[in-house]
């Protein structure tokens, strides 16, 4: 998920520095596993991203199978940015297959929302409002015109559909939690072939990431019959996300 600090509920482990793509230890007790999966992380997507934008990483737990990881901007520009873990949940020593699936989707979510809230996508110029016509509106910003997640939202989230979205966000979601995931989780019900996931409903950035990993880990939908099978082919448009595709897949292959 993006732009989440770690959860309230959680433990948070320890956070190390990032350094042109370096960790640097400490003497914080998770230090060895931190440095682990960093290695994994780092050497499984392009590491040009990885070296320009992530600058910290925590490891955080609040139990199994809850939240699994997260992307937080570190300053208002969009150009740094601390990658949370979980450990119990990423873990690429396990035995569990299953377990190492999540793994590799979890990290490749994660890298999604890197590449599509960095300051190359989003302006960090803070609007409350979405108007209609005007650009996607995120927290960290205004997408950029030509961006992948104002071309995604564009194309994918009709004017009724994110207007009901916003709704959501507005009434529920700065409240009551169990509300507003109640309600998200009603809209993708009832927009059900428009989503890959359900978690895909909560907002765009969790669609795109979402799509994105489909997209990276599964195969080219040859006649898309639903929104959400669109969802997956949007990305061949762009030369440099098949290739980063190309790249990534091979750099998972010792771990399936």
């Amino acid at each position: 998920m993006p732009q989440s600090p770690p959860d309230k509920g959680g433990v948070t482990l320890g956070s190390w520095d990032i350094q042109n793509g370096i960790f640097i230890g400490n003497n914080d007790d998770e230090t060895n596993i931190a440095r682990y999966n960093w290695n994994i992380f780092y050497n499984m997507f392009p590491k040009r991203i990885t070296q320009r934008y992530i600058k910290k990483l925590v490891l955080m737990t609040d139990g199994e199978d809850e939240k699994t990881g997260a992307l937080g901007a570190l300053n208002d520009k969009n150009n740094e940015w601390q990658l949370v873990l979980d450990p119990i949940d990423v873990d690429f020593t396990s035995k569990d297959e299953t377990r190492i699936y999540q793994s590799i989707y979890t990290l490749v979510h994660e890298f999604g929302h890197l590449l599509t809230l960095n300051h190359t996508q989003i302006k960090p110029v803070k609007k409350t409002e979405q108007e209609s016509g005007e650009p996607y509106v995120t927290l960290e910003g205004t997408a950029i015109q030509d961006s992948y997640i104002n071309k995604f939202v564009d194309e994918f989230w009709d004017g009724a559909l994110l207007k009901e979205w916003d709704n959501i966000q507005k009434n529920f979601c700065y409240t009551e939690q169990k509300i507003c995931l109640e309600k998200l989780y009603g809209l993708y019900k009832d927009n059900y072939t428009d989503f890959l996931t359900d978690y895909a409903a909560e907002s765009p950035e969790e669609d795109i990431a979402e799509s994105w990993t489909a997209f990276v880990l599964g195969d080219k939908v040859d006649d898309p019959q639903t929104v959400a099978e669109r969802k997956i082919n949007f990305f061949y448009q762009f030369e440099e996300l098949v290739y980063y595709r190309k790249v990534i897949r091979k750099n998972i292959r010792k771990y399936q």
